[in-house]
């Protein structure tokens, strides 16, 4: 370390030289009048001064300074003045030191700067004995107190910015060499690992192999500071193995001395499902815009082909096959009615019409619907509510359309005459978010969904069976119960079971 700091010395002599002495004549005023002489005698203790360093030979600087004693204009100088002469030297090296030179390495080579200029300085102690002792004393304790000061003012700065990184939200890292050689809490966090296990490990085991060539491409082009700063979306992966919707914004920098990649990092999970939500918004805002328009012009004709079709029934006395086909026409009519009816009420927005409500006739209701179909199937349907069940501010007819929808999904859902074919509806009250509230579910052992088509059963027009209508049914459930502040949540196994469960604010006023 000794040697790094030689080198340094002889490096920059000149200007070292120069700012000395022009301490010295800022110091003492009257030094300005030998100031070229102090350059040149100056120059000659610094090359004295690297050499003592250098071999701790103390005789070239004693024929020196002994030169300055006898009849050199340096002679007449006081103690206090020749001390503030050399001692000054200390003030241009210490903030060289302190930057260049941390904890033990600035220890050793400040005790040795010291040590030397101490020899100097005691060399002229037997003339100005008294003087030195006080002044000494002084001087050092003033040293010292600027170095504690210095060192306090490092380490406060080094302990903000360990709180500014360990306290931003995003993930911040240092990438070099292709490893993680610095990590704050929450990048460890998004990671999954502890901070003794990420620094070090190789930036590849981090993202998902579907941006692992593009991001270590970029990481290469930083280096090169073909790209310095950049803001991409990649795929992280974490120890478990997941891949996560990641923002990373890199720039270079230098660590350590060497070339390095700075990044923060954010994951976008939320966000990116809240523009595809938004998207959602959007695209059903526009389907219910063309929905209205082709019922609009849709339902007039039917009305009209509809009406003429019960003319031609009654007035032309038809039998067999051509009553027949008359009577399918009929039939098939008022089903496309249905059908726009359905559009209709889909695209339109909903008008809640409030009243008191008992759930177990809102039940009672729905079973009722469908109650020929169930006996002619042998459907084995079971009620299971809670007694005391409070009644709920709703629209009766909209929740009854919600309950009825569900009920249709689940006796589409048996696959054939055969097994045992099993409904079971159950209530209860339950606290959400701090209000009371009726949960009302619905299952079925039927067909189950398939665990991809799951995220899709709400939304328009999505269907894989094969039935009439344009299966509106589940996005109008999903509208009525949102409408009441209410949410659907669905569970299912595959060729075991479906259960919808319906969880309605009981005062929608809270």
């Amino acid at each position: 370390m000794i040697n790094d700091f030689l080198e340094y010395l002889k490096k920059n002599k000149s200007s070292l030289v120069n700012e000395w002495v022009a301490k010295v004549v800022e110091i003492n005023p009257a030094c300005h009048q030998i100031y070229d002489e102090s350059v040149g005698l100056s120059s000659k203790i610094f090359d004295s001064f690297c050499n003592l360093l250098e071999s701790n030979d103390f005789e070239p600087m004693k024929s020196l300074l002994g030169h300055m004693k006898k009849g050199h204009k340096f002679s007449k100088m006081t103690f206090l003045e020749n001390q503030q002469w050399f001692g000054s030297f200390r003030y241009i090296l210490l903030p060289t030191l302190i930057k260049r030179y941390r904890d033990e390495d600035l220890l050793t080579i400040l005790s040795r700067v010291n040590h030397v200029i101490d020899m100097i300085i005691f060399y002229f102690s037997d003339h100005y004995q008294k003087d030195y002792e006080r002044s000494f004393k002084a001087y050092t304790k003033q040293l010292e107190k600027e170095v504690k000061r210095q060192t306090l003012e490092l380490n406060e700065s080094r302990s903000n910015y360990q709180i500014l990184f360990e306290e931003i939200s995003d993930g911040c890292f240092v990438n070099q060499g292709g490893r993680i050689v610095f990590a704050n809490k929450v990048f460890c966090e998004m990671h999954g690992y502890s901070h003794k296990d990420l620094i070090g490990t190789k930036c590849k085991k981090l993202i998902a192999d579907d941006s692992r060539d593009s991001v270590m491409k970029r990481f290469y082009q930083h280096l090169k500071d073909i790209v310095p700063s950049e803001v991409y979306i990649y795929c992280r992966q974490d120890k478990s193995g997941h891949h996560l919707p990641t923002e990373n914004r890199v720039k270079l920098i230098r660590y350590n001395g060497k070339p390095a990649v700075l990044g923060l990092c954010t994951d976008i999970t939320k966000r990116l499902e809240m523009e595809q939500k938004i998207k959602q918004k959007d695209r059903l805002s526009l389907i219910g815009r063309l929905s209205t328009s082709i019922a609009h012009e849709i339902r007039n004709p039917l009305s009209a082909i509809k009406v003429n079709i019960q003319l031609l029934m009654t007035k032309l006395k038809l039998e067999g096959y051509d009553r027949r086909r008359l009577e399918i026409a009929f039939e098939q009519s008022i089903q496309l009615e249905n059908i726009v009816s359905q559009m209709m009420d889909f695209a339109s927005p909903l008008k809640l019409n409030y009243s008191m409500t008992s759930i177990y006739e809102l039940i009672d209701h729905a079973i009722e619907i469908f109650e020929e179909r169930i006996k002619n199937e042998n459907i084995d349907l079971t009620k299971n509510l809670d007694k005391g069940l409070p009644g709920i501010m709703i629209d009766k007819e909209k929740m009854l359309e919600a309950v009825t929808n569900v009920l249709v999904n689940a006796l589409e859902a048996f696959n054939g005459p055969n097994g045992h074919k099993k409904i079971d509806f159950r209530a209860k009250t339950t606290i959400y978010h701090g209000n009371k509230h009726v949960n009302l579910s619905i299952m079925d052992n039927g067909m189950g969904i398939n665990p991809e088509d799951m995220g899709n059963i709400f939304e328009p027009f999505f269907t894989k069976k094969k039935k009439d209508g344009v299966d509106l049914g589940l996005s109008i459930v999903k509208k009525i119960v949102a409408a009441h502040k209410g949410h659907i949540k669905v569970s299912s196994e595959e060729m075991k079971n479906t259960h919808f469960n319906l969880t309605i604010p009981v005062d929608i006023t809270q």
